[in-house]
């Protein structure tokens, strides 16, 4: 038998030694950075842009300080969908990179208030947190961009709701971010899967539309030039130009996913381009009316309808995946509402792309929103409907 030891053992233990590092908490309630927050990333987008006005009043010395601040305080109400008169032209093209980036900076500032409210309210689920710590950032956002109107003299309701959207996306994508809440998990399983198929069609749409944009840079990329030489405004003003342009970017591709899906493109009072040609008149000098092609279209522009083909298909295809015991007439009927409600998203960001520049000739630019209702979600929809109805029965597992 085996004998056991009488020795005692001894374990050394360092009791100044923490246990677990302390996390991080925010000293301040939660309501601080809800009802401060919005103000920090409207006044930090302000400096971006004054920043970019100042350098532009620097190389024109008959250009006003004042005047080129103000400028900075117009572009961010253009960025909420507020129309603003500069320079007497009436401008109401919003600038959606802009848009984005004011999002993207408030994601974070709402995911703190977020964490500290679900600690201040332990006994509250997370769909409630969610829903009071968005709506407090969402109000202060709007209400601080409504004042940014008014003492700008460009308030309106329409910058008003501009700045209940923007604050209202924000808050809430950034809350349910940082709490890791999914409102989906208590949707029906058939409506589940719409989302996933929703992003899938509309990226592939816009991946094709920024490809599309790109080739015409590419082939008009020796008018764009004259067209910045013409404006001769030196190293500082091509910068200016390139961060003018970066603003607008998301703009210029959705105007590029009308026309692929056919609806086609607007460049003031009874002009078109289209796929089967151009008609414009005369453009301003804006380095980007340089891809516009001259003359007629050609037939091999039709190929670019596939993009809206493929975009319906993989809708169909996602819902397929995502339910693979659904039978096929479930997922023929929502890979086709998943395509039609994609087409209506495209629909509805293109008519906030779209907008313009004066009063006169300029005032519509952008996407023909009213053919492009009726063109995209038709389009996707009847892929989704058709890609679902014949890759549902192939994903379903057969019955032993």
């Amino acid at each position: 038998m085996s004998r056991r030891s009488g020795g005692h053992r001894t374990v050394a233990v360092d009791v100044d030694a923490p246990s677990a590092r302390a996390q991080r908490s925010w000293p301040w309630p939660w309501y601080l950075p809800a009802l401060v927050g919005p103000l920090a990333v409207l006044a930090a987008v302000w400096l971006l842009l004054a920043a970019a006005a100042v350098v532009g009043w620097l190389t024109s010395p008959e250009a006003d300080a004042g005047a080129a601040l103000r400028l900075a305080g117009q572009v961010l109400i253009l960025a909420h969908g507020g129309p603003v008169d500069i320079a007497g032209v009436l401008v109401s093209m919003a600038p959606l990179g802009l848009t984005a980036l004011l999002v993207f900076l408030a994601l974070p500032v709402v995911g703190v208030a977020a964490r500290q409210a679900s600690e201040a309210w332990p006994h509250l689920d997370a769909e409630g947190t969610v829903l009071r710590v968005a709506g407090a950032f969402g109000g202060t956002y709007a209400l601080a961009v409504t004042v940014l109107g008014a003492l700008l003299g460009s308030a309106s309701p329409r910058l008003a709701a501009g700045g209940l959207t923007v604050g209202a996306i924000a808050g809430l994508w950034g809350a349910s971010r940082a709490l890791a809440y999914d409102p989906t998990v208590v949707w029906p399983g058939w409506l589940r899967a719409v989302p996933r198929a929703l992003a899938a069609a509309t990226l592939t749409v816009l991946a094709g539309a920024a490809a599309a944009l790109a080739v015409g840079l590419f082939l008009g990329r020796d008018a764009v030039t004259a067209i910045v030489e013409g404006l001769d405004g030196g190293p500082a003003g091509v910068t200016l130009l390139v961060v003018l342009h970066l603003l607008y970017l998301p703009n210029l591709v959705l105007a590029a996913a009308s026309w692929i899906l056919g609806a086609g493109v607007t460049l003031g009072d009874g002009s078109l381009l289209s796929m089967a040609g151009a008609d414009v008149g005369l453009l301003p000098a804006i380095p980007a009316f340089g891809i516009v092609p001259p003359g007629e279209g050609s037939w091999s522009a039709l190929w670019w309808l596939a993009v809206g083909v493929v975009a319906g298909a993989l809708a169909g295809v996602a819902v397929a995946w995502a339910r693979p015991r659904a039978r096929f007439d479930e997922t023929a009927l929502v890979g086709g509402l998943s395509g039609v409600a994609a087409g209506l998203l495209l629909t509805v960001l293109a008519a906030l792309g779209a907008g313009g520049l004066g009063a006169d000739r300029l005032a519509h630019l952008g996407a023909r929103v009213g053919e492009l209702a009726v063109f995209a979600p038709t389009l996707l929809g009847l892929a989704g409907l058709v890609s679902g109805l014949f890759v549902g029965p192939a994903r379903r597992p057969r019955a032993d």
